[in-house]
């Protein structure tokens, strides 16, 4: 029995509708379902190396303070006092960093003095010994370090040497981090960093130690949350607990003893499961239905503990959101399946010609390639209907892509990313340019020539970021904004923008010789170039986004540029850039800056050329000879820095860098830094 041509049309092409969209959404269902486990891994790892720093940081600030504070104690004849610039140190210190309980100094005639932050009361303790008798002081302070009250204790027989921290400094003869032990004070355990204080002719002095209680630092982990429902703890090498993230005691007393308690001993379902899977790396493991993600972290070799960090969170933490989108995603796309089924249906059994170029266009949506055309044009308003119902179906699909242009958006669907508003971090490299005095130039050129010659200038750098595989993010007046490594991932992000920068400082002289020669303005181009973690996604309105980059390393580069202007330099990139790309290119160390807005500084380097260029003997010449004068002025040697740098000038072009380091010299000759000076120079302009 024969069917009709209009059955057939409709079977064909409704197995057509279903297999294409059903590959559209299936490649984009499982490619960010696969792309959202892996970043949750990446964020998991990442949380977990940056709570490990945190915690580590958080002891060394400790450590620090500590180490500083023996300076202050180095005198062979020191008389302990309540009004003594020792005491205003340690007070200084205890306001400042809430996280010590104690801090303390003993001597080795057995004198003691010692300021306490315990429950929110600063008081100072001196320990007072001369032959064999002493006597004790307490002076209680107020919030402005005024005297509230004084006490005095002649029953109490305390003595530092006989404490863990002083022997264990005596001894070891360097800072020293005790065990967990049961603080005198206050009758709690708690560790402590003790450092040993010296003579000049190695003599012990005393012992500067300052505690920090297993309650305090455990509070120290629950602000530092990791997710949620992330737990995270330490244990000593014995396997007793020094802090935990959650809300919990983990000291037990029992029978006049006083000890921390054991993983175990807190009876929580996802830390047995970590102890009794063995966990002594990163991994994954599930239980009662859930995944979790588990690290295993070994405090650093040079803590001198052999201390572990151990950090459980659930998966979901990370991707929940991500999962619930996906979910969300599978409704509509089969709820929109089931309908352009229907659809296709009721308008499929109305055609009779040219089916053969409709399906072909079918094919080439399932291939995603969406601006092909059918070339249909008939009068037979059944075929007219499909042709439109299948350009819409185009349509819906290009809707994410409309506001980037087509090779962004490519490269976003080759990457597999969400198309929605956010984004993620990544390392990727930003690359800022600016042309010198535009302003000045557009006042003396016409808008019309204006526009074409600036729109030249566009295009020649455009080209030549794209053909580095760098994305331009948008151009701003004349300045060009742009980044490499993504949306597809580029190890090499930071040598696509150096050579970036340098091909486009070429093509820019180039144009300027073209221009002269025709009488128009010259630009002089500078650009700023930073590697680091940023902010990569989508931002704007659901109607429109421009898929674009955020965090401080944008802010960065774009300061770097504007740096140029002081060094009256081409290029610059910062420190963390040079880092990954001084093996393949040329650079000058330029000084150590802390631009506007940032306290933190950090080492910028002129970009010169690449290492295999023809001129390469030159500027390694250059640069080496200059780092050699730079590290001179680093160290104080201020005269004889100036002189090399004057010669130097000479030699290269009355450089202005040297000019700059030159008035530096005059004025530190004259009046020398601070101790504390270390090269760097604060930028008060952007």
């Amino acid at each position: 029995m024969q069917r009709k041509f209009s059955v057939d049309i409709v079977f064909v092409f409704t197995l057509l509708i279903i297999i294409t969209i059903s590959s559209i959404f299936s490649l984009i269902y499982y490619k960010n379902k696969n792309n959202a486990i892996k970043s949750a891994h990446e964020k998991f790892e990442k949380s977990a190396q940056a709570l490990m720093q945190n915690t580590d940081e958080h002891m060394e600030v400790v450590q620090l303070a500590a180490e500083i504070a023996t300076q202050i104690f180095k005198k062979d004849d020191l008389k302990l006092a309540f009004d003594s610039e020792q005491s205003a140190y340690l007070l200084k210190v205890i306001r400042t960093h809430k996280h010590i309980a104690l801090f303390y100094y003993g001597d080795t005639k057995g004198n003691f003095l010692q300021i306490a932050n315990l429950n929110n009361k600063i008081y100072i303790k001196l320990i007072s010994r001369k032959n064999d008798k002493f006597q004790t002081t307490f002076k209680y302070y107020d919030d402005n370090d005024k005297v509230k009250s004084t006490k005095y204790d002649h029953k109490s027989k305390y003595d530092p040497r006989l404490r863990p921290w002083y022997i264990g400094a005596k001894e070891v003869k360097k800072t020293f981090w005790t065990d967990p032990y049961i603080f005198f004070e206050t009758g709690n355990p708690g560790i402590t960093v003790s450092v040993p204080v010296f003579s000049k002719n190695k003599t012990l002095l005393g012992v500067v130690g300052a505690d920090i209680t297993l309650n305090g630092l455990s509070g120290f982990l629950k602000e530092v949350e990791l997710t949620k429902h992330g737990i995270a703890y330490i244990t000593d090498a014995k396997g007793y607990l020094l802090a935990y993230s959650r809300e919990k005691n983990i000291v037990i007393r029992k029978n006049g003893k006083v000890r921390s308690l054991k993983p175990k001993e807190l009876k929580n379902p996802a830390i047995n499961a970590v102890i009794d899977a063995n966990v002594n790396k990163q991994k994954s493991l599930s239980f009662n239905g859930k995944d979790y993600l588990t690290a295993f972290l070994p405090f650093p070799n040079s803590f001198g503990k052999k201390w572990n960090f151990t950090i459980v969170a659930p998966e979901d933490d990370f991707t929940g959101a991500m999962k619930e989108t996906l979910r969300q995603m599978f409704y509509i796309s089969i709820a929109g399946l089931a309908i352009g089924v229907f659809i296709t249906m009721l308008l499929a059994r109305k055609i009779s010609k040219p089916i053969e170029l409709l399906s072909k266009d079918v094919l080439e949506v399932r291939n995603f390639n969406l601006d092909s055309d059918s070339g249909v044009h008939s009068h037979i308003h059944e075929i007219q209907v499909m042709d439109n119902a299948i350009r819409a179906m185009k349509n819906s699909l290009k809707a994410f892509r409309l506001y980037l242009p087509s090779v962004l958006v490519k490269q976003l669907v080759e990457s597999g990313e969400s198309i929605e508003i956010g984004g993620k971090e990544r390392d990727l490299t930003l690359f800022f340019s600016d042309i010198a005095d535009f302003t000045t130039i557009s006042e003396k050129c016409p808008p019309e020539d204006l526009m074409l010659q600036l729109s030249e200038y566009f295009d020649a750098m455009t080209n030549i970021i794209e053909k580095e595989k760098g994305t331009v993010d948008k151009f701003i007046g004349d300045a060009v904004m742009a980044f490499w490594g993504a949306p597809l991932p580029n190890d090499n992000h930071p040598l696509g923008a150096c050579h970036s920068a340098l091909q486009c400082q070429r093509k820019i002289k180039e144009l300027n010789a073209k221009w002269g020669q025709k009488g128009k303005e010259q630009y002089h181009t500078r650009i700023g170039i930073h590697s680091g973690p940023v902010t990569v996604g989508n931002i704007g309105a659901k109607q429109r986004m421009n898929y674009t980059v955020l965090g401080d390393g944008v802010n960065l580069a774009s300061r770097l540029e504007g740096v140029n202007k002081i060094y009256k330099t081409d290029i610059i990139i910062s420190h963390s850039t040079y880092l990954q790309v001084k093996e393949f290119f040329k650079c000058r160390v330029l000084d150590q800056i802390a631009v506007k807005g940032k306290d933190e500084s950090i080492k910028i380097y002129e970009l010169l050329t690449e290492s295999d260029s023809l001129d390469v003997k030159r500027f390694t010449d250059f640069a080496n000879k200059f780092q050699k004068i730079y590290e001179l002025y680093l160290k104080r040697e201020w005269q004889k820095a100036k002189t090399l740098f004057q010669e130097f000038a000479k030699e290269f072009d009355d450089d202005h860098v040297c000019q700059i380091y030159i008035k530096r010299c005059d004025k530190y000759i004259k009046e020398e830094p601070n101790v504390s000076w270390n090269g760097a120079t604060k930028l008060n302009s952007k």
